[in-house]
């Protein structure tokens, strides 16, 4: 079975039709988790593979990882302001088959930690270097993102995955308990879990242009995580951040593949 996880809530119930309409005819279930709301929009009822969760409490994205998928071959996590294309699902799981029997996390928006190096000598290098050690909680200024808009020809070895954009076996899915104390920074457990059960997390290759962001269709949200959150450099979030980042030697390395 090959199941998708969304976590969304009222303000942005106007787009959640499009995700549905994409992303539905490509699963075998859909589970859809509607924080704060009381009842389930009467649209979700024409879909015989959308499985609604209304929780006893707001999940916020960490509701992702609240419908026990243990059982389902794959698990897609997905959001309410990406367009996925109609090959989204059949191309993420092919691409993870390819990769072979280990235990993986994939995805299109991932991000590989870096130290500052200190050449070319500048102030530069010396204020980033100062920085880096003497101020661990900005550590999520170190980081290279590898966007899930760009293309990538080979599958490489990443630090952190966008659980937007995430894919992996039902059995490697963290515990709901696991993840439920760490809304608005879920990306960062995910990648803690894995690298504590030894899951390589994996970019995977894509096309330009192949996913993009609902904003390049004129959608804004008012809020984001990144400004409203991960931007302030919590120190809790940046202690779970050091916890893996910097750990792996494979990291930014591509990974064996049978494409």
């Amino acid at each position: 079975m090959i199941v998708a996880n969304l976590a969304t809530y009222p303000p942005r119930a106007e787009f959640l039709p499009n995700v549905v309409d994409a992303i539905s005819p490509q699963v075998d279930q859909l589970n859809i988790v509607l924080n704060e709301y009381e009842s389930s929009p009467e649209f979700l009822s024409r879909y015989s593979n959308v499985n609604v969760i209304i929780p006893d409490h707001d999940t916020k994205d960490a509701g992702k990882f609240f419908p026990d998928c243990a059982r389902a071959e794959y698990v897609l996590l997905i959001d309410d302001d990406i367009v996925y294309p109609d090959d989204f699902v059949a191309l993420s799981v092919a691409r993870m088959r390819a990769l072979g029997p280990d235990r993986y996390l994939g995805g299109y928006h991932c991000s590989i930690y870096t130290r500052p190096g200190l050449r070319p000598i500048s102030i530069k290098s010396l204020k980033a270097n100062i920085r880096f050690w003497a101020s661990p909680s900005q550590i999520v200024r170190f980081r290279k993102i590898l966007f899930f808009g760009h293309h990538m020809s080979t599958p490489l070895i990443v630090d952190q995955i966008g659980s937007g954009t995430a894919i992996m076996r039902g059995a490697d899915m963290p515990p709901y308990e696991f993840m439920k104390t760490s809304q608005k920074f879920v990306d960062v457990r995910l990648a803690r879990w894995c690298f504590e059960q030894g899951i390589v997390r994996i970019s995977l290759p894509r096309e330009k242009g192949w996913l993009r962001g609902s904003d390049s269709e004129g959608v804004v949200f008012e809020e984001t995580i990144y400004g409203d959150f991960t931007q302030k450099h919590y120190k809790h979030v940046a202690q779970e951040i050091r916890s893996f980042a910097l750990k792996d030697r494979r990291v930014g390395k591509i990974c064996p593949e049978k494409w």
